[in-house]
């Protein structure tokens, strides 16, 4: 189970929006010059995310540890790259025996099947890879 630490910047009656909240590891650790974590925190936008929860015992500025199941990011991240990208390639090669133009159209219907695909299937199991509040940390920054 990945675990990851946000701030709740908005409430709503079905859920909050929260913002990662930037580690303080990131100026000594050893991989902050090959570190997407550092990198995006160096760019000034914050990730911001929708969690479904029961929003009543949070406030705006509360801390909450984040948790994703084991294994639902790689998963998603495969389903929503993998496949179009499998489907391109493989339509790509099985037509590159009829030319280059026949090639070339079917890799872009190979990759819009695709993204249709990992749109349903991120859709059917959507429910695998969104993040629930584990632990709020109750501080109530204003």
């Amino acid at each position: 189970m990945s675990c990851e630490w946000a701030r709740v910047v908005e409430l709503a009656d079905d859920g909050v929006w929260v913002e990662a909240v930037q580690r303080s590891a990131c100026n000594s650790c050893q991989a902050k010059n090959g570190c997407g974590q550092k990198t995006l925190a160096d760019i000034g936008r914050p990730m911001r995310l929708w969690v479904a929860c029961q929003s009543d015992q949070l406030q705006v500025g509360d801390d909450v540890e984040l948790t994703l199941p084991t294994g639902g990011l790689a998963l998603s991240a495969l389903v929503a790259y993998g496949i179009p990208l499998l489907l391109l390639l493989a339509s790509a090669v099985l037509f590159s025996a009829f030319g280059e133009l026949a090639s070339v159209l079917a890799s872009g219907v190979g990759l819009l099947l695709g993204l249709l695909l990992a749109r349903k299937l991120s859709q059917r199991f959507s429910n695998m890879w969104l993040p629930t509040i584990r632990q709020p940390l109750v501080t109530h920054h204003l």
